[in-house]
């Protein structure tokens, strides 16, 4: 070989070496950002300032976004330059004084990007212009969300920015009737500004009234990333809504928002289609989600209904009762309820179901006596047992010719009412004992009862039949999980009556494992009114329904999957990881303080972690899997693909991952779950596994579909409880 060509060849060796063992460098960190909250140095006596500058405080922290404060007579460009957001509320910007706008200016002209709302004189020295005329704006779009009108309660006189073609500002909301921009964002020097012609929320101090979606107008104008994720939210399925979309469409996406449970309509049985539970559950285990079966009991199911009229339930006007979307049966038939007990026992049998959830077993109407119409059960049993018990029919309560007619004769529908509440107690009994010796059989199998909370409402417990004492003493005799529901005339309430409905029922239910919220994302609120923007919740009412669930450590869930926007599945799993503390030790050292297990999305695909000076080889594609505790994540220079050639990965895991620890052919791990089975996926296929270090017949799942894990995987079936795990793939 020539000099020339050595030296070429020896020149392309080390650009190539240089090239593969630089090219983690190449991919993009995420970015640990710090916020600066600018703060008035002394209290706010103006409600509406107030209230603006602790809702725009709260909305960042219930995301999990700490800020820290500062004072503005503490203000400096040394100050302010160490941070990549500036908030600056106008109660704070209108005491501003020049040099102060000055030092902010800098700030931001060096790089730091800039939040501010009202007209003071910060705007003009960001050489924003607005128009002289007010407009009164009572309905604002969102340029993010263009279809989600955002409706203000208190309409009110704006000005709108000017915008000039010298002006490249970026518009972010307008009002709906005009157009004229009202939010808007532009470059300044090497900063970005976000700046809000109108407050924020001069109206609440939890900053939900006017503008849903600040977390997300931060991620696209500033680019900010939400570092943490914790993936445990249940959702409701009903089947019918999604009739046009695969089981492997569905689970990816599922896995794509991070969903832990599905609660799958159980009555889709009909006489020409049955709907598939089977692939659904096999789909779900090979991405590790667990799938519960959802019965909504004194329905069956259609077929149920047409194969036997002669259970059908009755309703006060002696109708059949098909109320809303359910047709209800009589369950007070000995035989009807061993038929039912007979179907519900093959469904739940013949698949491999992570659980049960008895929901809503409870007799109409939630309205009372007054509609007849929709008041069960009138069927022939319980009249002909209640008035073997008290000597008269109890039709005769709802007929107005009658002694015992309700509104003259109260005492006739109390004591009605407390029959009613006793038999559903008794349906209850019953269906749970039934249940029990199905989890006895299966294992690890989750029995959850979903009840409308009537804890504070008499008239409702009479109306439906809910017993709120002796649902609490069925918790703990038969070891459930309560769900509790509020009542849908309350949907339209603000969220922090999640945080009461949690700490009533955290009195009785100790266990963090044994209390979940449900929320229904429905229509729930009026157009103008109600004090919260949008008709369906998103953004921020989202995000702070989930704050509010988990202040009492509950499980969220959520009615239902197909009703949730895109952006809101990731809200979810923001706000129930806010309480994990991210800092940047170097530019190759995280720390990272947790609570729970999180997921820490690091931006970078295809480098090798280490967890506390250990390779770290739990997650997916950047994706890091963090048990709870103090730790430190480190970033190093080796390639991926190298060590995942010879240790396996754990690609997630259903559980709380507590420790885990990766060989040459084999993976360690330790995880606890404290209701069902856990699912964990490695990459590479399993030939032993060992539980507590004795050798197990665990159920392999393999991930083959393109719909499946991302790289394909084997998730492994392990049981409930707190166990050590070694898998051995070579």
């Amino acid at each position: 070989m020539n000099r020339k060509k050595y030296f070429t060849f020896l020149f392309v060796s080390v650009f190539l070496v240089t090239l593969c063992t630089a090219a983690p460098l190449r991919e993009k960190l995420n970015r640990v950002m710090r916020v600066a909250f600018v703060v008035p140095s002394s209290m706010l006596k103006n409600v509406e300032e107030r209230n603006d500058l602790l809702g725009l405080k709260f909305s960042l922290s219930v995301a999990g976004i700490r800020c820290d404060e500062i004072p503005v007579n503490r203000i400096t460009v040394d100050n302010l330059q160490k941070y990549d957001i500036i908030v600056l509320p106008y109660a704070a910007a209108k005491i501003l004084k020049v040099n102060e706008i000055d030092h902010i200016k800098d700030a931001v002209k060096s790089g730091s990007d800039i939040v501010f709302d009202g007209v003071s004189d910060v705007v003009k020295k960001f050489n924003i212009k607005l128009k002289q005329k007010f407009i009164r704006v009572s309905q604002v779009r969102d340029i993010q969300f263009p279809k989600i009108p955002l409706y203000w309660q208190n309409p009110e006189r704006v000005r709108p920015v000017l915008v000039t073609p010298k002006q490249k500002y970026r518009i972010l909301c307008a009002d709906e009737k005009t157009n004229n921009p009202l939010v808007v964002s532009g470059k300044y020097g090497k900063g970005i500004f976000i700046f809000f012609s109108p407050l924020f929320d001069p109206y609440t101090d939890k900053g939900y009234s006017r503008f849903p979606f600040l977390i997300e107008t931060l991620s696209s104008v500033f680019g900010y990333v939400q570092l943490a994720e914790r993936k445990t939210a249940g959702m409701y399925f009903d089947p019918g809504n999604r009739n046009f979309m695969s089981a492997d469409k569905l689970v990816k996406l599922w896995r794509e928002y991070g969903v832990q449970r599905v609660y799958a309509g159980g009555w889709y049985f009909l006489d020409d289609y049955t709907y598939d539970y089977g692939q659904l559950i096999e789909k779900c285990h090979e991405n590790g989600i667990l799938v519960y079966c959802w019965f909504e009991f004194p329905m069956v199911n259609i077929r149920f209904w047409n194969k036997y009229p002669q259970w059908r339930e009755k309703t006060a006007l002696l109708k059949d009762a098909k109320l809303d979307w359910r047709y209800l049966e009589n369950l007070a038939d000995p035989q009807c309820r061993q038929e039912v007990f007979k179907e519900t026992g093959e469904l739940l049998n013949k698949y491999d179901w992570d659980g049960v959830d008895l929901a809503e077993l409870y007799f109409e109407s939630t309205q009372g006596p007054a509609f007849p119409e929709h008041l069960t059960p009138m069927n022939g049993t319980v009249r002909k047992d209640f008035s073997k018990l008290y000597g008269y029919d109890p039709v005769k309560i709802f007929n107005s010719k009658s002694r015992y007619y309700w509104k003259t004769d109260k005492k006739s529908w109390l004591l009605f009412a407390a029959y009613r509440r006793d038999l559903c107690n008794k349906l209850k009994t019953d269906f749970l004992d039934f249940l029990t010796g199905i989890r006895n059989r299966k294992k690890d199998f989750e029995i959850m009862i979903t009840a409308i909370d009537a804890s504070n409402a008499p008239d409702l417990e009479e109306n439906i039949s809910e017993d709120t004492k002796y649902l609490l003493s069925l918790i703990k005799k038969y070891s459930l999980t309560l769900q509790a529901e509020d009542e849908w005339m309350f949907w339209s309430g603000k969220p922090e009556r999640y945080d009461v409905l949690g700490k009533y029922y955290r009195r009785f239910i100790k266990d963090p494992a044994r209390l979940e919220i449900d929320f229904n994302v429905v229509d729930n609120h009026i157009e103008e009114s109600g004090g919260l923007p949008t008709i369906k919740p998103t953004g921020e009412e989202m995000r702070q329904v989930v704050y509010n669930i988990d202040l009492s450590n509950s499980r969220p869930a959520f009615y239902a999957e197909d009703t949730i926007y895109k952006h809101d599945f990731k809200n979810i799993n923001m706000v129930l990881a806010r309480d994990a503390i991210i800092t940047q030790k170097t530019n190759s050292e995280w720390q990272i303080n947790t609570p729970h297990m999180i997921t820490v999305h690091t931006g970078r695909k295809h480098t090798v972690y280490r967890l506390d000076d250990e390779v770290w080889l739990a997650g997916d594609e950047g994706d890091i899997i963090i048990p709870a505790g103090n730790h430190i994540l480190s970033f190093g220079l080796e390639s991926r693909s190298g060590v995942a050639d010879i240790k396996p990965h754990i690609s997630y895991i259903s559980g709380e991952l507590t420790r885990a620890h990766f060989l040459d052919g084999a993976v360690e791990f330790s995880y606890t779950e404290d209701n069902s089975s856990c699912y964990a996926i490695i990459n590479k296929k399993p030939k032993k596994i060992y539980i507590d270090d004795k050798l197990a017949d665990c159920r392999v799942y393999v991930s083959n579909s393109e719909f499946s894990t991302r790289h394909g995987g084997f998730s492994i079936k392990l049981p409930g409880g707190r166990h050590a795990v070694k898998v051995i793939t070579s």
